[in-house]
C-alpha cells in the first residue's frame, strides 16, 4: 500500500458516512489505498454501518483514549505515508493526488501539510487555515495551531520518533509534531487537503482549556521559560476560560474570528 488512512471513531454513526465517502474518492486514482477505522466500542449505529461498508477495514474494542485508538490504527497500516483523518473530518477530493504530485516533487520530504477548511458547528464554512511550515521556534513559541486533518506523514518518521504520547488527552497531535520537527523538516502545500468540521461535545470542542494545559506541558519538557509572552498568553487563556464558557461571550468571539480572521492567525 502507499497510502493508509487511520480514523479513530467513538458513537459516529450520524458523519462517519460523509468521512468513509471522502476516503473513498480518493480511491479512484490510487488503488494503493486502504482505510482502517479503529473504533473505541460504540454502542450507536456505526458497528451496524461499517459491517456495511465492504472496503473499509475496522476494528472495534475498547481503547484508553484517542491517541491509543490512532497508534493502533498506525500499527496496523501497511501503507508508506499514514494518514489521520477523525471520524467528523475529511478528505478533501482529490488530496492524494495532490500528494503524491508533492512526493514526486520533494522525494526527501517526510512530512507534508496543506490548507484546511474549517466548517463551524451550523456546517457553514468558518474560515481556510493555511499551511504553514511546522517548525520549533514556532511551535514552542505561540503558533501551536496545526492542520492535523492536512498532515500527511511518512511511516518512517513514526519509526524514528516513536508513536502518539497516549498520557496526552487533547495536545497528542501538537505534542507529537514538537518531537517530529526535532528531526524531520516540514514541507507546506498551497492546496485545500482537508476538511476539518467543529462538533459541540468533540474533544477538541470540550478540551480546549485542557489542550492549553497540555501546551504548558510540551514547554516544560523542553525547557522552555515561563515569563516568555507566549507562555504568558497561554497562562491568560487559562485564567479567563470561565469568561469563555458564557454563551454570549462565546458567540462573539467566534464571531469576531469569522469576521476578522488574520487577527486570530488564521486566513480565508
Amino acid at each position: 500500500m502507499k497510502f493508509s488512512v487511520i480514523t479513530p471513531a467513538l458513537n459516529c454513526a450520524q458523519y462517519i458516512r460523509r468521512n468513509i465517502e471522502s476516503v473513498r474518492r480518493q480511491a479512484h486514482a490510487f488503488g494503493e489505498l486502504e482505510h482502517w477505522i479503529i473504533d473505541g466500542g460504540s454502542t450507536d449505529e456505526t458497528i451496524m454501518l461499517l459491517k456495511s461498508e465492504k472496503d473499509t477495514r475496522w476494528r472495534s474494542e475498547p481503547d484508553d483514549g484517542l491517541a491509543d485508538a490512532v497508534n493502533k490504527g498506525i500499527r496496523l497500516a501497511s501503507g508508506e505515508w499514514i494518514i489521520w483523518l477523525n471520524a467528523d473530518d475529511e478528505l478533501a477530493p482529490g488530496a492524494l493526488e495532490d500528494l503524491n504530485k508533492a512526493v514526486n516533487l520533494w522525494p526527501d520530504v517526510s512530512i507534508f501539510v496543506g490548507a484546511e477548511k474549517i466548517f463551524s458547528y451550523d456546517g457553514t464554512l468558518e474560515c481556510v487555515a493555511e499551511a504553514w511550515n511546522y517548525n520549533l521556534s514556532q511551535l514552542l513559541g505561540s503558533r501551536t495551531a496545526i492542520n492535523q486533518a492536512a498532515t500527511f506523514v511518512h511511516r518512517r518518521v513514526y519509526e524514528r520518533v516513536g508513536l502518539l504520547n497516549t498520557t496526552f488527552r487533547y495536545a497528542m497531535d501538537y505534542e507529537w509534531i514538537v518531537r517530529a520537527v526535532h528531526e524531520f523538516r516540514c514541507q507546506p502545500l498551497n492546496g485545500v487537503l482537508a476538511h476539518y468540521h467543529r462538533r459541540r461535545g468533540s474533544i477538541m470542542d470540550a478540551g480546549i482549556a485542557g489542550q492549553h494545559r497540555e501546551f504548558l506541558r510540551v514547554r516544560r519538557m523542553y525547557g522552555k521559560s515561563r515569563w516568555e509572552l507566549s507562555e504568558l498568553k497561554f497562562r491568560f487563556y487559562l485564567a479567563s476560560d470561565w469568561l469563555r464558557r458564557i454563551p454570549v461571550l462565546r458567540s462573539m468571539v467566534r464571531t469576531l474570528k469569522r469576521n476578522f480572521p488574520t487577527l486570530f492567525g488564521i486566513a480565508r
